[in-house]
Formats: structure tokens, C-alpha cells, sequence
């Protein structure tokens, strides 16, 4: 399956999209003080149709640019579509501050308003961050300087890039076809490192001088406010993922008795599991929506839309990039989907990922105005992860024996990934921005010190020491395009794993709720969303029960599978 892009609505021109953006502004600026629920309301469905537009020019230069990452089209269309954020972005600017000028008293009373409730926790959460915003003149230089940072992100997209079929390498089955990619890694990695750590210590420092004109007091605070979460919530669920750090560890010794080797060579860390065989890419999708079906007909019927609208794209080929994403289409009320299809049982929980992401989008966007749609990312990842214990379930009750348990050993290494490795990609870029707060350059060698370091503290002696765990962290796309984003996956694994256990106790009842959870996009902060499922994040408990769950299926895996080494 391909994407066919010409069945996408083309988006609004540049000049229309900042057009309407101005119009809005001239409508409304040195007004918001003066408005009642009504008319406030009336203001941000405009707000909101602006950034529609922008948006879907946004994801129409990002799914070319996506097919080819050296084409002259994407990259046209992505600089043009930057240089309208821009433009949008300071045209709507007036709204936050007159927004943050209004007393408490009158913001209370605007709230009470049946018209405002969707747009109530936006508009609480744009108070909470009274003290982020500095004088319009200088948020406007700053978000000038946004082209720039972006340079950084491409240029790391662009020296990466040839090196992605090598990547893939190392889920080859042939340990000699590994060994040979591991080593072209390091010899195309090498040259690099001290150019992208001058890219990373760059945008270090720059990210830290603007906390310091915001009165930012830690490096990740952005990302926690930007994830709505509390950071002593993310603090407790940090601390016992780094509490458990011996699963990590037990896994990858179990891994080399099922690849029937003592240990673990460097260069098979992502050796793929022996398994039962592949599955068709029909097989899967019918095996995912079976299991959507299963929580809820009507998040099978989004993905089954999405399915059968042609937005999923499955064919790895030249020039196309290799990471896996769901990328929305609000205006169109549609999801682009992008997967690496090959039939093995990481590439279905792949696709229940992001078809969990495109469904949770859709219903989102069916429901909600456009400015309150998508979730924060730590809690627009719990409906993928989630959709990956669907699959599970399913295919331990209906599924081919041998299909389950294999998928079922993918989902404890994709744990591995999504939880311990996330965290230890976390605690690096803490020590990082620790670094560099203390007037430390972040040149290749501290960066290689430093990541051989997380790493040895996360697996142990499970896996050999190599080159690459001094250059993989040039490896990592969001070290360059944001910060703190990783801590979002071991968040929606473990909440996802939370949310299971509730499933369990009464099926039907959760079904309903998790697909209205689904509808309610950002209007809701996290922890209100989960606890009305009945998970409580602010409890260390809740990520201990989902880090035991972890611990429990594995002690099945490992008492269990052993046999697997005679299928090798």
C-alpha cells in the first residue's frame, strides 16, 4: 500500500493562510478583554479555523517531504510553510496576552459559560503560563529565530539519512549482515560527531538562555507544561522505571539463550526474534481491526476508514524516511499513516500503533474545535500503546498459537524501548542540559562519555560494550528537533498498561469510556482524563502495578520460550 496524495485536499495557499490570520487579528486585537462567553467562543473557532489552515499546509509539505527527503517539491513546500507559521504565529499572538492581562475574577466568571467548556482547560492552562511569555516584541524576534533551529533538524535528517538502510540492518537475521551494518554505522557515524555536537550544544545553550528570560527554572519545564503533567508526576515515574532497570538487563540475557548465543554481541541489540513466520499485510490489518472491534465498533470503524481511504503507506523504497508516524489532517478529518511493513510481529504492533494514533486523531477531530483536538504527545501516545495490547489480547484468544507468543516476546522488546530505553535517552539529555547550564561544551567526546555511561546504567553487562555506544546518540531525532519529548513514551506505555488492567475488570464499560477518552482530545488535562478512567498518575503506585505487569510477562516469557532456540 502507498499513499496517493493527489486525493488530498490541496491546502490554502501561503498568502491566503496569513491572510486569514491577519483578518482575525484586525477583527479581534485590543477586544478580548471586552467579550462575553459568546462572542469569546465566536473569537476562538476563528483562532482555531487559522491554524486549520496552517496545519494542513504544514502536513502537506510534511507528506512529500516524508516520500522524498532529497526532493526539490517537500522541501520547497516545507519552507514555505514555515515562513507562514511565522507569519500566523505572530499575527495571533495578541490573544495570550490580552488573554493573561483579564483578572482572575472576570476569567472565572468567562469559564462558568456553557460556550467556553470545550475551550475551558486551554484556557486555563494558557493562565498557568502567565509567567512563560515575554513582551510581544520579543517573542516575536524569538519565533524569527525558529528557521534557524529547524536548519539544525534538517541538517541532522540529511547526514542520517543514507545511513537508514544500515539501521535496518541490524534487525537483519543474519548475525554477519549485522556485524557488517554495525561497523558501517560506526565508520558513517564517526566523521559526524563533532559536527552535529555542535549543532546539539548549540541548541543546548540557546534553549537554555530562553528559559532564563522566561524564569524557567529547570530544562524540562517546558515539556511538562507542554505535556500538561505535573513534573513531580514525571519525577515519581521516572525514578521507578530507573528503580527496575534489572528488567532491562534480564531481558537482553534472555534474548541471547533465544538466539542461542552466551551473550549479547554489540551488533545484536535489535537482532530480531526467532518466530513462527510472517504474516501478510491483509492478515494484519484485519488482525488490528478485529481487535479495535473488540474494544469498541467504533474505533474499528475509524481505522477501517482510514484503511480504505488509502492513508496508509507500507513500502519502504528510496528517498522515503524510514521512521514510522500518523500524521493528522484535522481540516480533512482524516490521518495519514506511515509503516515499514514486512510481515514480522514488530511491523503488526507498528501498525496497531499508529492506527491507534490515526483513530484517536480522527474521533478527536470529529468531536472537538480545532484549537482543543489533539492531545499533548505523553498523552496522545497512550491510545497507540494501548492499541498494542489490543492486539495482544487478540491474538491470544483467536490468533494463531505461535503467532501470539512471538508477538507477544515483540512486545516485551518493544518494552525495553518504550520504557527503559526512553528513560535512559531522558537521563541523558538531563545530564546534557546539566552540562551545559554549568558552562560545559557538549563537544563529541563528553557526548560519547556520557551516553556509553546511561547506557551502561540501563543494561548492565547484558550487552557487550561497542563504538556505536559512544555515537549513538547522534542517532536521536528529537535531541535536535525539541527536547524532553522521549519521557512521553515510558508515560503511555505504562499508562496504556494501567488502562489494561481497568479493561479487564469490565470490558464493556471501559469500551464506551476509552472511546469517549478518545473524543476528548486536549479539553481535559491528563491526569483528569485518566483518573475519569480510574487510573491515578499521581500515585507512584499506578507505575508500579504497570512496571510489575512488565515484570509478570516476563516471567512467563522466560519460563516458557525456551524451545525457541531449536527454531533458530
Amino acid at each position: 500500500m502507498q499513499w496517493d496524495l493527489s486525493t488530498l485536499a490541496p491546502p490554502p495557499t501561503g498568502p491566503a493562510v496569513a491572510a486569514r490570520a491577519r483578518g482575525c487579528a484586525e477583527r479581534w486585537r485590543g477586544r478580548v478583554g471586552g467579550l462575553g462567553a459568546h462572542d469569546l467562543s465566536r473569537l476562538l473557532a476563528e483562532l482555531g479555523q487559522a491554524r486549520a489552515g496552517l496545519t494542513h499546509l504544514v502536513a502537506y509539505a510534511a507528506l512529500h517531504q516524508s516520500l522524498d527527503v532529497f526532493g526539490q517539491k517537500g522541501a520547497e513546500l516545507a519552507a514555505g510553510a514555515d515562513a507562514v507559521a511565522e507569519s500566523v504565529e505572530d499575527a495571533l499572538r495578541f490573544f495570550d496576552t490580552e488573554w493573561q492581562a483579564l483578572s482572575d475574577e472576570r476569567v472565572a466568571a468567562l469559564l462558568a459559560a456553557p460556550a467556553l467548556a470545550p475551550y475551558r482547560h486551554l484556557l486555563l492552562s494558557a493562565r498557568e503560563s502567565r509567567a512563560r511569555p515575554l513582551p510581544e516584541a520579543q517573542e516575536r524576534a524569538l519565533a524569527a529565530r525558529e528557521p534557524l533551529a529547524q536548519a539544525w533538524g534538517l541538517l541532522h535528517d540529511r547526514l542520517l539519512s543514507p545511513l537508514d538502510q544500515a539501521w535496518a540492518d541490524l534487525t537483519h537475521t543474519d548475525p554477519a549482515v549485522r556485524r557488517s551494518a554495525y561497523d558501517a554505522l560506526v565508520r558513517g557515524l564517526a566523521p559526524h560527531a563533532r559536527t552535529l555536537a555542535l549543532a546539539y550544544d548549540t541548541l543546548v545553550a540557546d534553549r537554555l538562555a530562553v528559559d532564563r528570560l522566561r524564569g524557567l527554572a529547570r530544562p524540562r519545564a517546558m515539556s511538562d507544561f507542554d505535556n500538561r503533567l505535573d513534573s513531580t508526576t514525571v519525577d515519581r515515574m521516572l525514578t521507578e522505571i530507573t528503580l527496575q532497570h534489572g528488567l532491562a538487563e534480564r531481558w537482553f540475557t534472555h534474548k541471547a539463550r533465544l538466539l542461542g548465543v552466551d551473550s549479547l554481541a554489540a551488533w545484536d541489540e535489535r537482532a530480531p526474534l526467532p518466530g513462527a513466520g510472517r504474516m501478510t499485510l491483509a492478515a494484519a490489518i484485519e488482525t488490528v481491526l478485529a481487535a479495535f472491534a473488540r474494544i469498541s465498533p467504533e474505533i474499528a470503524r475509524v481505522a477501517r476508514r482510514v484503511v480504505e481511504e488509502g492513508r496508509i503507506d507500507t513500502v519502504p523504497r528510496p528517498g522515503r524516511v524510514s521512521r514510522a508516524f500518523s500524521l493528522p489532517v484535522p481540516s480533512e478529518r482524516t490521518c495519514f499513516v506511515l509503516v515499514s511493513f514486512g510481515g514480522r510481529p514488530a511491523d503488526l504492533l507498528d501498525l496497531a500503533h499508529e492506527l491507534g494514533h490515526a483513530v484517536a486523531f480522527v474521533l478527536a477531530a470529529e468531536a472537538q474545535p480545532t484549537l482543543v483536538f489533539d492531545a499533548p504527545t505523553a498523552l496522545g501516545e497512550v491510545p497507540a500503546c494501548f492499541a498494542e495490547l489490543a492486539v495482544l489480547d487478540w491474538l491470544a484468544v483467536d490468533g494463531d498459537p505461535a503467532q501470539a507468543a512471538d508477538a507477544e516476546a515483540q512486545w516485551i522488546e518493544r518494552c525495553m524501548r518504550t520504557v527503559f530505553r526512553q528513560t535512559m535517552i531522558t537521563s541523558f539529555e538531563q545530564a546534557t542540559y546539566d552540562l551545559r547550564g554549568a558552562e560545559r561544551v557538549l563537544d563529541a567526546e563528553t557526548l560519547g562519555d556520557l551516553w556509553q555511561q546511561v547506557h551502561r546504567d540501563c543494561y548492565g553487562t547484558a550487552l557487550a560494550p561497542g563504538a556505536l555506544q559512544r555515537l549513538e546518540w547522534m542517532r536521536i531525532p528529537h535531541f535536535f528537533q525539541g527536547r524532553f519529548y522521549n519521557y512521553a513514551y515510558p508515560f503511555a506505555g505504562l499508562t496504556a498498561l494501567g488502562l489494561h488492567r481497568l479493561r479487564r475488570r469490565d470490558p464493556l464499560a471501559f469500551g464506551a469510556a476509552f472511546t469517549a477518552f478518545l473524543r476528548s482530545g486536549a479539553t481535559a488535562s491528563p491526569d483528569a482524563q485518566l483518573a475519569r478512567l480510574g487510573l491515578p498518575i499521581d500515585d507512584a503506585e499506578t507505575w508500579r502495578s504497570a512496571l510489575g505487569e512488565i515484570r509478570t510477562r516476563l516471567n512467563t516469557l522466560t519460563t516458557t520460550r525456551l524451545p525457541y532456540r531449536s527454531r533458530t
